[in-house]
């Protein structure tokens, strides 16, 4: 790469308009602009700090064969030897640029091993030092025979603080949205961070609206420490909220032990209550193996009720000036809060509105009749499904 084409590159890298997809595109561009100057790229990575409490960064890799994808890295990356054995590793620890030339005999990393029986020849890799203080790292690797020149590695050397400013760039607004999207669910969190965040601003949608409460919480916390309530509480929310979100539900709202979430209409009411029912079938058959786990280990099992409505709600921002919660309000919402509160009594697990079966029209659905709900004015018709009838409860009124 010739200087005027480097100061192209670099010019390039300080100008370029940021695009807020992960760093998908500003991985895709590098690639296509140093191949055009006549790099032999084979294969890059970077990473992108992240705010998520699960993940410790994400991998953005390019490949010759498969192009441009996000890798999402655990936290126990950190401790899996693959990784303490690395290159980055030793990056991330402060290290000066690391080349292995991939010909040798006694490769020093695993990933080089990979690298090289995969027909790779040359193997480079620098620290990215951040503005912060942290440390990002970058990689190449080529199948040009004999490796990368002098000039090409003088070229990735000399373009090092751009790539770190650039890719720091990406790393923050990666981590806000990371951040977001954790206390605020995938959707509000995203909306949040394309400016939708005015106090009182909001849209009417409809949805199915789902809200659980786990049973005897106030015991189970009486009957523990803190820490193993807490151990609990994350444990039963893994179980339950993971069901909502693994079928597209936003779960919006953690109110102590109780969840609320929603399963917006869009265009579909009919699969927008479908999948709200799988998931309150998932959660309950997840919280029954949790439960087996937990007797093994001499806990108490847990038990929730759950109930499903549909209806019209506000979702959008409340809240003091100062202080903003992103959520949804409406009659719809208190109907649901109310319509959970009559499984304990009717020993069910499982309450489902009229307006929420005439949609979702679940072959299995039991009428338990019309019931009045605390705060709303006319009763309405609840119903479950058949399974969760307690013994010897009576299907006669099934409802077709």
């Amino acid at each position: 790469m010739t200087p005027a084409e480097l100061s192209r590159v670099q010019t390039w890298l300080l100008h370029l308009r940021h695009v807020d997809d992960g760093g998908l595109t500003l991985m895709a561009e590098l690639i296509a602009q140093l191949r055009a100057q006549g790099l032999p790229l084979w294969r890059c990575s970077f990473n992108l700090m992240t705010k998520h409490p699960e993940l410790v960064w994400r991998t953005v890799q390019w490949t010759e064969e498969q192009g441009v994808k996000p890798i999402d890295r655990q936290r126990l990356t950190l401790d899996d030897p693959y990784f303490t054995r690395s290159p980055v590793a030793l990056l991330l620890q402060g290290s000066s640029p690391i080349r292995v030339r991939l010909d040798r005999d006694d490769l020093p990393f695993p990933i080089c091993q990979d690298l090289r029986a995969l027909g790779g020849t040359d193997y480079f890799a620098q620290g990215l030092q951040y503005s912060t203080g942290d440390i990002g790292y970058i990689s190449w690797a080529t199948r040009a025979p004999g490796g990368f020149s002098e000039e090409s590695l003088a070229a990735l050397t000399a373009l090092s603080p751009h790539l770190a400013q650039r890719i720091e760039l990406a790393s923050a607004y990666h981590a806000t949205r990371a951040l977001l999207e954790v206390y605020l669910g995938r959707n509000a969190g995203q909306r949040v961070a394309n400016g939708g965040f005015r106090r009182g601003s909001g849209e009417l949608i409809d949805a199915a609206i789902w809200f659980c409460d786990l049973r005897d919480f106030t015991s189970l916390s009486e009957q523990g420490t803190p820490q193993a309530t807490v151990k609990t509480l994350d444990e039963y929310f893994d179980h339950v909220a993971g069901a909502v979100m693994e079928r597209g539900g936003e779960v919006l709202k953690f109110i102590g032990d109780a969840i609320l979430a929603i399963f917006p209409v869009a265009d579909d009411a009919h699969r927008a209550c479908q999948n709200a029912l799988l998931a309150a079938e998932e959660a309950l058959a997840s919280l029954q193996k949790l439960n087996v786990a937990r007797r093994a280990r001499g806990d108490g099992p847990l038990s929730i009720g759950v109930a499903l409505h549909l209806g019209q709600v506000m979702y959008g921002n409340i809240g003091a000036r100062g202080r903003l919660d992103f959520t949804v309000i409406s009659s719809s919402v208190n109907e649901a809060c109310r319509l959970e509160a009559l499984c304990k009594p009717l020993q069910i697990p499982l309450t489902l509105s009229e307006a929420f079966v005439q949609m979702a029209r679940p072959e299995a659905a039991v009428d338990l009749g019309s019931h009045a709900l605390k705060g709303v004015r006319a009763p309405i018709r609840v119903f479950t499904l058949k399974d969760h009838l307690p013994e010897g409860g009576d299907t006669s009124d099934r409802m077709k």
